[in-house]
């Protein structure tokens, strides 16, 4: 199932492989590197098997592999993506006729994309961005993208590359490295945090909110739920995807429910912790029982302060919502959308595209407004 691509090209000390499937790399070699280097649950080996087994749209897996010597140090997940409802989405925004296939770092229903490296070895990261490229042009692909790149460095190599960039959407993330939970919540004032109080208590009157797992039927359900209340089509997450995730991603669930008094979920985040990261990133909804999200900020505010008491230094509200979650103390991480072809004349015309998209989608509190995201 391995493809050594031997006439990709080399940076520095660092060899680049090809696999055609993450079953061709040991979880544990891989997941070494996405904890190493501070990735999340988004690029570890388990869900990048559940996006292999089924993903939303159509793509085929070609993760970029960097080696020093015998030592992986590097990933780079990417998969040549033929159909995407959300690639789609932004196209039509933004006026863009895709010629083709997108080979992309690694997909847009993530919170990261792009590649992850081991300290110590960053010339690995331009060698795999040149190497996705190689990738593209050999597979027949219209272009190279990365999906949901973090502003910072990678998006200032990407943009030195030649690689046109949007900002698509932004991830709220709370920093809960603190020594107790008064401390994170020092940053509100005391009327805020009263307001917090007395809202907390009165949903806990009428849910029990704690941490479970749920099983795939109650996922798939509360999840479509919440999407056909917010008018989103549920093919952005369908219930195959669902229902892999659930299953490869078990060993690092973290979901809190809240519960009525039969003990039905009524509400949940599907969440996980891997490595330094708790991303909650699926929220569903009894939408019959409830006109609105009402344990909304209970739960994330349960979630919060069992990050900080259990030592988990990051949790990662996800998108949308964004009022909601500063309230909560998480601060905005603006993700980018990078596209290049090499051809220089298209090149142009994504460049152009990826401003009509920003003046298009971009909504209030610096939030995408996405109609096609996934939470």
């Amino acid at each position: 199932m391995t493809l050594t691509d031997s006439t990709a090209p080399l940076t520095g000390r660092h060899r680049i492989e090809t696999v055609t499937s993450i079953h061709a790399v040991e979880p544990e070699a891989w997941n070494s590197v996405v904890s190493a280097a501070g990735g999340s649950v988004f690029h570890s080996w388990q869900w990048l098997a559940a996006y292999e087994d089924a993903p939303p749209g159509q793509a085929d897996p070609h993760h970029l592999l960097a080696w020093d010597n015998d030592e992986l140090v590097a990933v780079c997940p990417a998969f040549l993506t033929h159909q995407c409802p959300r690639l789609t989405y932004l196209a039509d925004l933004a006026e863009l006729r895709l010629g083709g296939p997108v080979l992309m770092a690694h997909s847009l229903a993530a919170l990261d994309g792009g590649p992850l490296v081991r300290p110590g070895h960053d010339s690995a990261v331009p060698a795999l961005l040149s190497a996705l490229q190689h990738a593209a042009r050999r597979l027949g692909a219209w272009a190279a993208a990365v999906a949901n790149a973090p502003h910072g460095p990678l998006t200032g190599q990407l943009l030195h590359d030649g690689f046109a960039a949007a900002h698509i959407t932004t991830s709220y993330r709370c920093t809960t490295q603190v020594t107790a939970t008064a401390d994170y919540w020092a940053f509100a004032d005391g009327r805020h945090r009263r307001k917090l109080v007395q809202e907390r208590r009165a949903i806990k009157r009428r849910f029990t909110i704690n941490e479970r797992p749920t099983d795939p039927d109650t996922l798939v359900h509360l999840v479509h739920a919440l999407l056909k209340d917010r008018s989103t089509p549920t093919d952005v997450l369908p219930e195959a995807f669902l229902r892999a995730l659930h299953s490869r991603l078990a060993p690092f669930e973290r979901t809190l429910a809240a519960t009525d008094e039969d003990q039905q979920i009524v509400a949940l985040f599907a969440s996980w912790r891997f490595a330094n990261t708790w991303s909650v990133w699926l929220a569903g909804l009894d939408t019959a029982r409830l006109p609105s999200f009402l344990p909304y900020r209970a739960l994330a505010a349960d979630i919060i302060e069992t990050a900080v008491h259990d030592g988990i230094p990051t949790v990662d509200l996800g998108r949308a919502n964004a009022a909601q979650k500063r309230r909560l103390g998480a601060q905005p991480t603006p993700l980018y959308l990078a596209i290049k072809t090499g051809d220089r004349r298209t090149d142009a015309a994504l460049h152009a595209a990826c401003r009509r998209l920003e003046e298009r989608c971009q909504g209030p509190d610096d939030q995408l407004d996405m109609a096609r995201r996934c939470c």
